[in-house]
């Protein structure tokens, strides 16, 4: 080898070991909590985005954590917005079942009860560990992330990301980079005791809030060498909290300005917007938090470009990210569930409707979880896609609610004054798919009731019933003009059961046989009898339908029930009769808030005004013909009709006004002159947190005005169960 040659290779070899090559300059973004106030990073990221700042990596808490995650997706700001302000907090927020989206079966029970109480297998309470459980959340995340869902590692994404969050039960901070992106945001913005911990694998998560709210040294462990801190949380601006929530808002609060001072040392910007007068709960003011942010950056835009300009000169290079493809459908090749424990896979995904090897929407697969959830058998339910093969794999994971549980109710109405009642439900424990009502009423009227039924099916099928009961109430009687004349305690104890079937949302139909004993005995009154005992027995058919979209305040939909009784056997019953009654509603929606009723209500009993002494009509009162107080007439035969407008001024508020027309008199209810009583009334309503609120008045030419105040749930838990 020549001289020459060999200083060149010693040459090359000691340039190679003296280069050091250029460091990667990456630039990361730590988005804070606050809850509502978090709206406000999307305003700052506007404006980030118009002078060219992209991150590489983000890492968030909280709110934070929900805004950064978008935003790693490839979403830009103004997509961010629209994802996230299209959602109704408040709704998502409210936890109860819609009327309308419950199975048939299921509205042979009204809406009941200011209060439940559900019990563990051992025995024990199971007490809230959240206001929310977070279902509808969860399903409405489970949507926005969907896409998401093959992007298993979190730095695959287009910007890298980490969500923080807390095990509840170590007390570990979670930096999460892999896994579901769903379930990394619905366990990082589980702020503690507004929502209930996001389990999964055994483990309960919470908001990281408390311990690490600015996660500023976490963006740094994931990539990042300078760092732009969004700070949105207040500091501790309640300075007498006075009640519940603002001592739980100012608790949290003290645990996460703690960690404050060492986070902003290691942040490189600091971006801080006012926003003192915006609190964590203001979900409701969206578009003014983000407009907040906005203004905020703007107004500091050239502290903004400085750093910029200073990162530009050190060889930072910003690229903008590029959304993740957004799939129209989703080949589903297998399905499963996590967290059942009573309830069969195959009863799920019968109740999904989903089919392996087809493709669905997202919105297809989210409302499926929906009616998985409607069959009230679960607390929460949500959809996770994972990467299977050439498609995915749907996973529904649940958490069930116990089997058993305790109702309280209390309701007070002008006509029967204060009512306490409960009862206690057992769903799928004597049998499978089984439901036993045990109740109990003290008040105005005294009842025990039991109330068993198995069914076969859960869309189409057929079901049997044991209803027995004994009741003490008080029975009026009325002269030959059918009005109240006097009244006898009645103490009456029987049984019904019966055989049914239900078609999906259409119908129910069942036969039932009846059997019951009374006995009056005297009250206040000097002419009733006196320690008669009847026997009572016959056959029953009945048939219901309900489209209703609320039994309580219904806006829409149709309601139709109807009943015949016949009792035709002396040798079983000392009163020999028939007897049927019809009830018609329907609400047809004229706009969002307005709707139209017309009602028909019919019964009798064929012209036999001697056997409905023992079993009157009551059609009158508040939940009847208004114009009479409840019990002041009855008649073997009535029917009345009724026409009214109802509106839905403000959430949960009811306005209703209309006119009804009674006939009682006339047993041709299909006379075109038959002399109609009229009468005019309205109604206020209000759905409070513990049951509903009405007042009404009704007034007629013929006599004075009624009024009415029924507070709570005044209706009859089985009322379709009775004979």
């Amino acid at each position: 080898m020549s001289k020459n040659k060999f200083y060149l290779i010693i040459l090359i070899l000691l340039l190679g070991f003296s280069f050091k090559p250029t460091e990667a300059k990456s630039l990361g973004y730590a988005f804070s909590g606050g809850g509502a106030r978090g709206y406000a990073h999307i305003g700052m990221l506007k404006v980030l985005a118009e002078e060219g700042i992209y991150p590489e990596y983000i890492a968030g808490t909280s709110f934070g954590a929900l805004v950064g995650s978008l935003y790693s997706m490839g979403y830009n700001p103004t997509e961010i917005e629209s994802l996230t302000t299209r959602w109704d907090v408040l709704d998502l927020f409210d936890e109860h079942y819609r009327r309308k989206d419950l199975y048939i079966g299921q509205k042979r029970w009204p809406s009941y009860g200011n209060f439940q109480l559900r019990i563990k297998e051992n025995g024990q309470p199971s007490y809230p560990t959240g206001l929310i459980n977070g279902v509808k959340l969860e399903q409405a995340l489970a949507q926005v992330y969907m896409p998401a869902s093959s992007y298993r590692d979190f730095s695959k994404l287009p910007v890298s990301f980490a969500g923080l969050y807390l095990d509840l039960d170590t007390g570990e901070l979670i930096v999460s980079t892999s896994g579901s992106l769903m379930q990394t945001i619905r366990a990082a913005i589980s702020i503690p005791s507004l929502f209930t911990p996001f389990e999964l694998d055994g483990h309960r998560y919470i908001d990281a809030g408390i311990l690490q709210n600015i996660p500023v040294p976490q963006v740094r462990e994931i990539g990042a060498d300078k760092v732009i801190t969004f700070k949105v949380n207040a500091d501790l601006t309640e300075k007498n909290p006075d009640n519940l929530i603002y001592i739980l808002n100012q608790t949290i609060e003290i645990a996460m300005y703690q960690s404050y001072e060492s986070s902003l040392a290691l942040s490189d910007l600091v971006l801080e917007p006012d926003l003192s007068e915006f609190s964590n709960m203001s979900y409701d003011k969206a578009k003014e938090i983000i407009d907040a942010g906005e203004r905020y950056a703007r107004s500091h835009i050239e502290e903004i470009r400085a750093f910029r300009d200073s990162l530009l000169a050190e060889g930072y290079v910003f690229k903008e990210p590029q959304k993740i493809p957004i799939p129209q459908k989703y080949s589903i090749l297998a399905q499963d569930c996590r967290g059942n424990v009573y309830v069969s896979k195959a009863k799920i995904k019968e109740y999904s409707n989903l089919e392996t090897g087809n493709e669905y929407t997202a919105e297809e697969i989210v409302n499926a979880a929906k009616k998985i959830w409607n069959s009230q058998f679960f607390k929460t339910v949500y959809p996770i896609l994972e990467p299977y093969k050439d498609g995915y794999k749907l996973i529904f994971y649940v958490q069930e609610y116990e089997r058993r549980s305790i109702i309280f109710n209390m309701s007070y109405t002008t006509e029967e004054e204060l009512n306490i009642s409960g009862a206690m439900e057992l769903n799928n424990l004597m049998l499978k798919n089984s439901k036993l009502l045990a109740g109990f009423t003290l008040g105005g009227r005294s009842e025990l009731s039991l109330d068993y039924v198995k069914n076969f099916g859960e869309f189409w099928g057929s079901y049997f019933r044991i209803f027995p009961y004994i009741s003490e109430k008080r029975l009026y009687l009325y002269d030959e003009d059918f009005y109240k004349i006097s009244s006898v305690k009645s103490l009456e104890y029987g049984i019904t059961p019966g055989v049914g079937f239900f078609a999906n949302n259409l119908a129910i139909a069942e036969g039932f046989f009846y059997s019951y004993k009374t006995r009056l005995y005297r009250d206040v009154s000097a002419v009733a009898p006196v320690d008669s005992l009847y026997l009572i027995s016959g056959l029953g058919v009945k048939v219901y339908h309900e489209s209703l979209d609320d039994d309580l305040f219904p806006l829409s939909g149709l309601r139709i029930f109807s009943k015949l009784n016949f009792a035709p056997w002396d040798q079983i019953s000392d009163r020999l009769y028939n007897k049927a009654v019809v009830n018609v509603d329907l609400y047809a929606p004229v706009s969002r808030t307005i709707s139209l009723r017309a009602g028909y209500n019919f019964g009798t009993y064929f012209g036999a005004r001697e056997e409905s002494s023992l079993d009157p009509f009551y059609f009158t009162g508040s939940q009847g013909y208004r114009a009479y107080p409840r019990y002041a007439i009855s008649s073997p035969q009535y029917c009345y009709y009724t026409i009214a407008s109802v509106l839905n001024p403000r959430k949960n508020v009811f306005l209703e006004t209309g006119v009804q027309s009674l006939n009682y008199v006339n047993e041709d209810f299909w006379d075109l002159n038959q002399k109609l009583e009229w009468s005019f009334y309205a109604d206020i309503g209000y759905r409070a947190y513990l049951g509903p609120i009405h007042f009404s008045a009704a007034f007629s030419r013929e006599h004075s005005p009624c009024f009415y105040l029924n507070v709570g749930y005044n209706n009859d838990l089985f009322w379709f169960s009775r004979k």
